[in-house]
């Protein structure tokens, strides 16, 4: 084992004898260093972020499939089919009949089905 260390310190200090006296040598010496110390960095970057997807794949993926119970196909909605009606005008005098039909509309769509959302509406204000 400490022939191995004396042998590392002294590549280095070998390595260092290496270094080209030129101005463009010394600039290439630093650069070569550079991108090596960087893929260095990134290689090891990969290695980790490799472990932590293994980790989430045996720890959160396997377990969820397997509490997951398959379930029964959902039939689809009775929709009836209404013919279309002409829209009439939208003036200032019905706006809170619009409201109560807006209002009521939601309301049926809530009672067929459970709310996707959180947030509910509280209030509206005509722009």
């Amino acid at each position: 084992m400490k022939n191995i260390l004396l042998s590392v310190m002294f590549a280095a200090v070998e390595g260092a004898a290496n270094v080209p006296e030129d101005i463009w040598g010394k600039l290439g010496y630093g650069l070569q260093i550079a991108v090596i110390g960087i893929l260095i960095v990134f290689a090891v970057l990969a290695i980790i972020m490799g472990v932590l997807y293994a980790f989430e794949y045996f720890f959160y993926t396997l377990p969820n499939k397997a509490k997951k119970a398959p379930e029964a196909p959902k039939a689809a909605p009775v929709r009836s089919e209404a013919p279309a009606a002409t829209l009439p005008s939208v003036s200032a005098e019905n706006d809170d009949e619009i409201a109560a039909v807006i209002a009521a509309a939601v309301a049926a769509y809530y009672e067929q089905a459970a709310p996707t959302s959180k947030y509910r509406i509280k209030s509206f204000r005509r722009i």
